[in-house]
Protein backbone atom coordinates (compact mmCIF):
# COMPACT_ATOMS: atom_id res chain seq x y z
CA UNK A 1 0.00 0.00 0.00
CA UNK A 2 2.78 2.30 0.98
CA UNK A 3 4.97 1.26 -2.23
CA UNK A 4 1.55 2.31 -4.49
CA UNK A 5 1.08 5.52 -1.94
CA UNK A 6 4.60 6.47 -3.31
CA UNK A 7 4.32 5.51 -7.07
CA UNK A 8 1.16 7.92 -7.01
CA UNK A 9 3.48 10.75 -5.16
CA UNK A 10 5.95 10.21 -7.85
CA UNK A 11 3.41 10.02 -10.85
CA UNK A 12 1.91 13.59 -9.55
CA UNK A 13 4.94 14.69 -9.24
CA UNK A 14 6.32 14.31 -12.61
CA UNK A 15 2.60 15.82 -13.98
CA UNK A 16 2.96 18.84 -11.80
CA UNK A 17 6.41 19.45 -13.16
CA UNK A 18 5.32 18.55 -16.57
CA UNK A 19 2.74 21.35 -16.34
CA UNK A 20 4.96 23.87 -15.32
CA UNK A 21 7.07 23.41 -17.59
CA UNK A 22 4.55 24.08 -20.62
CA UNK A 23 3.17 26.81 -18.80
CA UNK A 24 6.60 28.37 -18.83
CA UNK A 25 7.03 27.68 -22.37
CA UNK A 26 3.39 28.97 -23.31
CA UNK A 27 4.32 32.24 -21.76
CA UNK A 28 7.32 32.65 -23.85
CA UNK A 29 5.32 32.27 -26.96
CA UNK A 30 3.94 35.39 -28.53
CA UNK A 31 1.47 36.31 -31.16
CA UNK A 32 3.09 36.83 -34.64
CA UNK A 33 0.99 38.75 -37.45
CA UNK A 34 0.20 37.59 -40.88
CA UNK A 35 -0.69 39.93 -43.66
CA UNK A 36 -1.48 40.07 -46.87
CA UNK A 37 0.67 40.75 -50.34
CA UNK A 38 0.42 44.05 -51.51
CA UNK A 39 -2.10 43.16 -54.18
CA UNK A 40 -4.48 43.25 -51.07
CA UNK A 41 -3.11 46.06 -49.58
CA UNK A 42 -1.05 44.39 -46.88
CA UNK A 43 -4.54 43.92 -44.63
CA UNK A 44 -4.04 41.79 -41.94
CA UNK A 45 -5.56 38.35 -42.18
CA UNK A 46 -4.56 35.91 -39.08
CA UNK A 47 -1.70 35.34 -36.45
CA UNK A 48 -0.01 32.64 -34.91
CA UNK A 49 1.28 31.52 -31.39
CA UNK A 50 4.93 31.27 -31.84
CA UNK A 51 8.34 31.12 -29.94
CA UNK A 52 10.05 31.88 -33.25
CA UNK A 53 8.86 34.30 -35.81
CA UNK A 54 10.73 31.88 -38.27
CA UNK A 55 8.50 29.34 -37.46
CA UNK A 56 6.06 31.54 -39.93
CA UNK A 57 7.59 30.42 -42.90
CA UNK A 58 5.52 28.26 -45.40
CA UNK A 59 2.84 28.45 -43.33
CA UNK A 60 -0.67 28.61 -44.88
CA UNK A 61 -4.06 30.84 -44.10
CA UNK A 62 -7.59 30.40 -46.01
CA UNK A 63 -9.29 33.77 -46.05
CA UNK A 64 -12.93 34.30 -47.09
CA UNK A 65 -12.80 37.45 -49.28
CA UNK A 66 -16.08 38.85 -47.67
CA UNK A 67 -13.86 39.21 -44.66
CA UNK A 68 -11.00 40.66 -46.58
CA UNK A 69 -12.62 42.67 -48.98
CA UNK A 70 -16.17 43.71 -47.02
CA UNK A 71 -18.09 42.82 -50.34
CA UNK A 72 -21.36 40.17 -49.38
CA UNK A 73 -21.54 38.77 -53.01
CA UNK A 74 -17.77 37.26 -52.42
CA UNK A 75 -18.41 35.10 -49.27
CA UNK A 76 -18.55 32.07 -51.34
CA UNK A 77 -14.58 32.99 -52.88
CA UNK A 78 -11.47 32.33 -50.88
CA UNK A 79 -8.11 32.56 -51.03
CA UNK A 80 -5.21 30.79 -49.55
CA UNK A 81 -2.35 32.57 -48.97
CA UNK A 82 1.89 30.78 -47.76
CA UNK A 83 3.90 32.88 -45.75
CA UNK A 84 7.22 33.74 -47.85
CA UNK A 85 8.79 35.78 -46.08
CA UNK A 86 9.17 37.05 -42.06
CA UNK A 87 10.20 41.00 -41.41
CA UNK A 88 10.39 42.42 -38.12
CA UNK A 89 7.92 39.85 -36.58
CA UNK A 90 5.28 39.85 -39.66
CA UNK A 91 4.44 37.13 -42.36
CA UNK A 92 4.42 38.39 -45.19
CA UNK A 93 2.06 36.01 -47.65
CA UNK A 94 1.51 35.47 -51.67
CA UNK A 95 -1.79 33.83 -53.24
CA UNK A 96 -1.39 30.24 -53.97
CA UNK A 97 -5.22 29.48 -54.81
CA UNK A 98 -8.52 30.32 -55.50
CA UNK A 99 -11.53 28.58 -54.92
CA UNK A 100 -15.28 29.00 -55.17
CA UNK A 101 -17.12 26.74 -52.57
CA UNK A 102 -18.84 23.73 -53.60
CA UNK A 103 -22.00 24.90 -52.59
CA UNK A 104 -22.64 27.45 -54.33
CA UNK A 105 -21.49 25.54 -57.56
CA UNK A 106 -23.89 23.34 -56.94
CA UNK A 107 -27.11 25.74 -56.69
CA UNK A 108 -26.31 27.07 -60.08
CA UNK A 109 -26.81 23.24 -61.59
CA UNK A 110 -30.45 23.58 -62.91
CA UNK A 111 -32.55 20.34 -64.72
CA UNK A 112 -32.26 20.87 -68.16
CA UNK A 113 -29.09 22.24 -68.56
CA UNK A 114 -25.71 21.29 -69.99
CA UNK A 115 -23.06 21.72 -67.07
CA UNK A 116 -19.05 20.98 -68.87
CA UNK A 117 -16.30 21.15 -66.20
CA UNK A 118 -12.54 20.70 -67.06
CA UNK A 119 -8.93 20.66 -65.82
CA UNK A 120 -6.06 22.01 -67.79
CA UNK A 121 -2.44 23.39 -66.48
CA UNK A 122 -1.35 26.67 -68.22
CA UNK A 123 1.67 28.97 -67.61
CA UNK A 124 1.14 32.94 -66.47
CA UNK A 125 3.14 35.57 -68.14
CA UNK A 126 5.78 35.51 -65.30
CA UNK A 127 6.45 31.94 -66.07
CA UNK A 128 4.41 29.89 -63.06
CA UNK A 129 2.18 26.70 -63.89
CA UNK A 130 -1.46 27.00 -62.46
CA UNK A 131 -4.18 24.19 -62.62
CA UNK A 132 -7.60 25.72 -63.62
CA UNK A 133 -10.97 24.36 -63.56
CA UNK A 134 -13.75 25.98 -65.28
CA UNK A 135 -16.88 25.15 -64.82
CA UNK A 136 -19.56 25.72 -67.50
CA UNK A 137 -23.73 25.32 -67.05
CA UNK A 138 -25.68 26.73 -70.68
CA UNK A 139 -29.13 27.47 -70.79
CA UNK A 140 -30.48 24.59 -72.40
CA UNK A 141 -29.70 20.97 -73.59
CA UNK A 142 -27.31 20.68 -76.76
CA UNK A 143 -25.75 18.17 -78.64
CA UNK A 144 -22.21 16.49 -78.32
CA UNK A 145 -20.79 18.90 -80.98
CA UNK A 146 -21.63 22.29 -79.32
CA UNK A 147 -20.02 20.61 -75.94
CA UNK A 148 -17.06 19.85 -77.36
CA UNK A 149 -16.49 23.08 -79.65
CA UNK A 150 -17.53 25.04 -76.28
CA UNK A 151 -14.56 23.11 -74.13
CA UNK A 152 -12.34 23.69 -76.93
CA UNK A 153 -12.99 27.38 -77.03
CA UNK A 154 -12.89 27.67 -73.33
CA UNK A 155 -9.42 26.24 -72.95
CA UNK A 156 -8.27 28.55 -75.74
CA UNK A 157 -9.55 31.83 -74.31
CA UNK A 158 -8.24 30.95 -71.27
CA UNK A 159 -4.99 30.15 -71.98
CA UNK A 160 -4.43 33.20 -74.68
CA UNK A 161 -5.70 35.28 -70.97
CA UNK A 162 -3.57 33.87 -68.77
CA UNK A 163 -0.38 33.49 -70.92
CA UNK A 164 -0.63 37.57 -70.94
CA UNK A 165 -1.51 37.89 -67.27
CA UNK A 166 1.34 37.74 -64.23
CA UNK A 167 -0.06 35.58 -61.02
CA UNK A 168 -1.19 38.04 -58.48
CA UNK A 169 -2.80 39.88 -61.38
CA UNK A 170 -4.76 36.93 -62.36
CA UNK A 171 -5.94 36.10 -58.45
CA UNK A 172 -7.20 39.65 -58.46
CA UNK A 173 -9.13 39.60 -61.56
CA UNK A 174 -10.29 36.41 -60.27
CA UNK A 175 -11.90 38.06 -57.46
CA UNK A 176 -13.29 40.83 -59.34
CA UNK A 177 -14.76 38.56 -62.03
CA UNK A 178 -13.21 40.53 -64.21
CA UNK A 179 -11.60 37.31 -66.12
CA UNK A 180 -14.97 35.01 -65.95
CA UNK A 181 -16.67 37.96 -67.59
CA UNK A 182 -13.91 38.18 -70.35
CA UNK A 183 -14.55 34.38 -71.06
CA UNK A 184 -18.26 34.23 -70.72
CA UNK A 185 -18.11 37.55 -73.24
CA UNK A 186 -16.28 34.93 -75.66
CA UNK A 187 -18.21 31.77 -74.99
CA UNK A 188 -20.97 33.22 -75.66
CA UNK A 189 -19.89 33.53 -79.59
CA UNK A 190 -20.25 29.24 -79.51
CA UNK A 191 -23.32 29.06 -77.18
CA UNK A 192 -25.09 31.26 -74.86
CA UNK A 193 -24.14 30.01 -70.98
CA UNK A 194 -26.50 30.59 -67.79
CA UNK A 195 -23.37 30.46 -65.93
CA UNK A 196 -19.39 30.44 -66.18
CA UNK A 197 -17.16 30.22 -63.30
CA UNK A 198 -13.90 29.09 -62.23
CA UNK A 199 -14.16 26.30 -59.55
CA UNK A 200 -10.58 26.50 -58.71
CA UNK A 201 -7.25 27.90 -59.74
CA UNK A 202 -3.62 26.96 -57.23
CA UNK A 203 -0.34 27.02 -58.51
CA UNK A 204 0.82 23.44 -60.10
CA UNK A 205 4.28 22.01 -58.41
CA UNK A 206 4.23 18.56 -59.72
CA UNK A 207 5.18 18.33 -63.16
CA UNK A 208 2.75 16.34 -65.07
CA UNK A 209 1.97 15.10 -68.55
CA UNK A 210 -0.43 18.68 -69.26
CA UNK A 211 2.21 20.52 -68.41
CA UNK A 212 4.50 19.08 -70.68
CA UNK A 213 1.75 19.77 -73.05
CA UNK A 214 1.39 22.96 -72.48
CA UNK A 215 5.08 23.69 -72.63
CA UNK A 216 5.51 21.39 -76.33
CA UNK A 217 2.60 24.01 -77.29
CA UNK A 218 4.18 27.56 -76.32
CA UNK A 219 7.22 26.22 -78.41
CA UNK A 220 5.06 25.62 -81.38
CA UNK A 221 3.47 28.65 -81.35
CA UNK A 222 6.60 30.68 -80.79
CA UNK A 223 7.63 28.58 -83.72
CA UNK A 224 4.77 29.40 -85.65
CA UNK A 225 5.34 33.08 -85.04
CA UNK A 226 8.73 33.07 -85.87
CA UNK A 227 7.40 31.33 -89.62
CA UNK A 228 5.12 34.44 -89.55
CA UNK A 229 7.50 36.99 -89.45
CA UNK A 230 10.15 35.50 -91.67
CA UNK A 231 6.98 35.15 -94.26
CA UNK A 232 5.94 39.11 -93.97
CA UNK A 233 9.76 40.13 -94.24
CA UNK A 234 9.93 37.99 -97.46
CA UNK A 235 6.34 39.74 -98.54
CA UNK A 236 8.19 43.14 -98.00
CA UNK A 237 11.16 42.20 -99.65
CA UNK A 238 9.36 40.20 -102.76
CA UNK A 239 7.32 44.03 -103.10
CA UNK A 240 10.22 45.80 -102.94
CA UNK A 241 11.31 44.26 -105.86
CA UNK A 242 8.13 44.18 -107.73
CA UNK A 243 7.93 47.97 -107.13
CA UNK A 244 12.21 48.17 -108.58
CA UNK A 245 10.67 46.39 -111.45
CA UNK A 246 7.71 48.24 -112.35
CA UNK A 247 9.84 51.63 -112.17
CA UNK A 248 12.45 50.19 -114.36
CA UNK A 249 9.77 49.09 -116.52
CA UNK A 250 8.16 52.80 -116.24
CA UNK A 251 11.80 54.09 -117.48
CA UNK A 252 11.79 51.32 -120.49
CA UNK A 253 8.47 52.87 -121.60
CA UNK A 254 9.23 56.20 -121.16
CA UNK A 255 12.54 55.75 -123.73
CA UNK A 256 10.54 54.00 -126.52
CA UNK A 257 9.38 57.20 -127.97
CA UNK A 258 12.89 57.89 -128.76
CA UNK A 259 12.61 54.98 -131.17
CA UNK A 260 9.55 55.79 -133.15
CA UNK A 261 11.50 59.54 -133.92
CA UNK A 262 13.48 57.50 -136.53
CA UNK A 263 11.06 56.23 -138.09
CA UNK A 264 10.02 59.63 -140.05
CA UNK A 265 13.90 59.66 -140.88
CA UNK A 266 13.59 56.70 -142.98
CA UNK A 267 10.57 57.89 -144.83
CA UNK A 268 12.52 60.69 -145.49
CA UNK A 269 15.51 59.00 -146.74
CA UNK A 270 12.86 57.07 -149.24
CA UNK A 271 11.95 60.44 -150.87
CA UNK A 272 14.82 61.46 -151.59
CA UNK A 273 15.57 57.86 -153.22
CA UNK A 274 12.51 58.61 -155.09
CA UNK A 275 13.26 62.17 -156.14
CA UNK A 276 16.99 61.27 -157.47
CA UNK A 277 15.40 58.67 -159.45
CA UNK A 278 13.05 60.97 -161.26
CA UNK A 279 16.02 63.56 -161.72
CA UNK A 280 18.57 60.65 -163.64
CA UNK A 281 15.44 59.86 -165.79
Amino acid sequence: MAEENNMNNKNAAKNAAKAAADLKRQKKKKWFPILAPETFQNKYIGEVLLEDPASLMRRTVTVNMLQLMGDMKKQNVNVMFRVIDVKEGKGLTQAEKFEVSAFSLKRLAKREKDKLSDSFVVKTADGKLVRIKPVMITNNMTNGAVLASLIKTCRAVCKDIINKTPFDQLIIDLVTYDFQKDVRDSLHKVYPLRNFDIKMLQLETKKKNETVEEEMLMKLRKEQEQKDKDKAEEIHDDSGRSQDEESEGSQADESEPVDSTEEPQETKDETDDEDSEKEEE
